[in-house]
């Protein structure tokens, strides 16, 4: 039944191109702004920071997230359809791991993808170590995040509040990865605590995301 909620979920996905337009801004932007500071600085302005790009790409792709997981329980409960879902003969735990399986590995997988386009692209000056460390890193934040937007679609009563509570992540993420990227991809021993850690809370908070659909 989990399986059939799963399909179900990502038929409605794929039906709607809004969700797909976040996870194309950010390579654009960050494609054209590299271009733009290497035709007028020269490729001498880059050196040593490809390794912080990559980590920033695939962080950027954690919210873009934020709407398909704000759509799945704040936009039902806006819709008015969430009391019939509740009703449906599919049990609440079944709804809700297929609902949170259909969101989750978009982010992932989009992150993935541009990461390792961009590895392949600057292959000669990113080693393994750095792109493994950045990978990881970018795999914590996106668990993070829609961890944190599960449990504001939980709550929130619009799609619009969930969405925008869960891109204030943004400016605070921008910031953990502008101050400690250095520290970040030194080692791999950061990457895994992070990865760890962000297991943990995600794990936590899909628990508790699925204690309160089911008492909703």
């Amino acid at each position: 039944m989990i399986l059939h909620v799963l399909k179900h979920e990502l038929r409605l996905v794929f039906r709607e191109p809004r969700f797909w337009i976040p996870f194309v801004i950010p390579p654009v932007l960050l494609a054209a702004s590299q271009g733009i500071a290497v035709s007028r600085y020269g490729g001498q302005i880059m050196q040593g920071m490809d390794g912080y790009m990559m980590l920033l790409l695939g962080c950027l792709m954690a919210p873009m997230g934020a709407p398909l997981a704000a759509d799945s329980f704040a936009g039902e409960r806006e819709r008015n359809s969430l009391e019939l879902l509740q009703l449906s003969p599919v049990k609440p735990a079944h709804l809700f791991w297929g609902k949170f399986l259909a969101v989750l590995p978009f982010p992932l997988m989009f992150s993935l993808i541009c990461q390792l386009v961009y590895w392949g692209a600057h292959s000669d000056v990113v080693n393994g170590e750095v792109a493994v460390a950045a990978i990881l890193g970018s795999m914590s934040a996106c668990l993070l995040v829609n961890a944190f937007s599960l449990l504001l679609s939980l709550k929130a009563k619009t799609v619009r509040a969930a969405t925008q509570g869960t891109l204030f992540f943004i400016i605070p993420l921008l910031l953990l990865v502008q101050l400690g990227y250095q520290t970040f991809l030194r080692d791999m021993m950061m990457p895994v605590v992070a990865l760890g850690f962000s297991l943990a809370v995600c794990v936590a908070a899909t628990v508790v995301g699925m204690r309160k659909f089911i008492s909703l």
